[in-house]
């Protein structure tokens, strides 16, 4: 006699409906997780900093002096080249290019749309008009700059001649963005590094120290000065430049012979690639002599410290 259908069947689907769904729910979760972190991306995130008043001056002595920190201090020329119009900053089958922009008041020039506060946002803060943070732009140590060196630095850059080039993007491949964009590679957009609220401090310290700061010394030599990865993968070591690194053994002449030639006092050539001597060759003597100095007297703490702390 018939019985009617069977229940067993949807029954035993249960246990197995139940694991689909938490699966399901796993799955969203990791998702959900996955795009929160992409959003909140140094990459992806809007920033706003602080709007400062820097009078931007217009006089032949504030532009050379502009020129002077451009070419030889922040050496703003190893990555927008040597007319500041751009270039091709690094190629990588897995990387992508990347291409950096044209300073200029050319053809894909940023200087023709930029105002003095697009100027001093983008240098002090490495933020962009519409809010995004510049990839790789070192502001972190700009941000350490005075309102002086800034405004000539802006009055070279609105004086340089027009260059044209509109191809100054950073083309990232996908995954590259999205190794990126989970941290993998650092702190590539250094805005994410600079802290807006912090009061404005004026410049402290000796010459030697200021140039350090700005120059950014310590992006490859470490922040005690003690050496430090390259900013590359399988780039060298950045040299101890502390009492207890080869330099103790330098002279001063050996110090600007170095930075000068490219070559250290045994005769082993700097790579600069690595090491930008070629445009730090273009300080004044008294420039190295103070970075000198300073690394001497830092030298000194750095060993009292050691000391104390042992």
């Amino acid at each position: 006699m018939p019985t009617g259908p069977s229940v067993e069947g949807p029954k035993t689907s249960r246990p197995h409906n139940r694991r689909l769904l938490t699966v399901a729910l796993l799955l969203c979760g990791f998702f959900g997780v996955f795009y929160w972190r992409i959003s909140q991306s140094p990459r992806n995130r809007l920033y706003r900093p602080p709007e400062d008043k820097i009078a931007i001056p217009t006089d032949q002595k504030s532009i050379v002096r502009g020129k002077h920190l451009v070419e030889a201090v922040a050496v703003c020329t190893i990555c927008h080249g040597v007319n500041l119009g751009g270039k091709l900053a690094f190629q990588d089958s897995f990387l992508g290019r990347g291409y950096t922009s044209n300073l200029t008041r050319g053809r894909g020039g940023v200087a023709r749309t930029y105002t003095d506060a697009d100027w001093i946002r983008s240098i002090r803060y490495g933020v962009r008009p519409d809010g995004h943070g510049i990839p790789f732009m070192p502001s972190d140590y700009f941000n350490k700059m005075s309102d002086a060196d800034t405004g000539a630095i802006i009055a070279y850059l609105k004086s340089l001649p027009p260059v044209d080039n509109e191809r100054t993007r950073v083309e990232i491949n996908l995954p590259a963005r999205l190794l990126i964009d989970l941290g993998v590679f650092g702190d590539l957009v250094r805005a994410a590094k600079i802290d807006f609220r912090a009061a404005r401090a004026h410049p402290s310290g000796s010459e030697g120290e200021y140039l350090v700061e700005v120059g950014g010394c310590t992006f490859c030599h470490g922040a005690g000065l003690t050496g430090g990865q390259g900013p590359e993968p399988g780039a060298p070591c950045g040299t101890d430049l502390t009492a207890s690194g080869p330099l103790s053994h330098w002279s001063l002449s050996d110090f600007k012979n170095t930075m000068r030639k490219g070559a250290d006092p045994r005769g082993h050539a700097i790579d600069p690639k690595y090491m930008p001597w070629l445009a730090y060759r273009n300080m004044t003597g008294s420039e190295l002599e103070a970075i000198w100095l300073y690394l001497r007297s830092f030298s000194a703490r750095a060993d009292a410290t050691r000391k104390y702390e042992h």
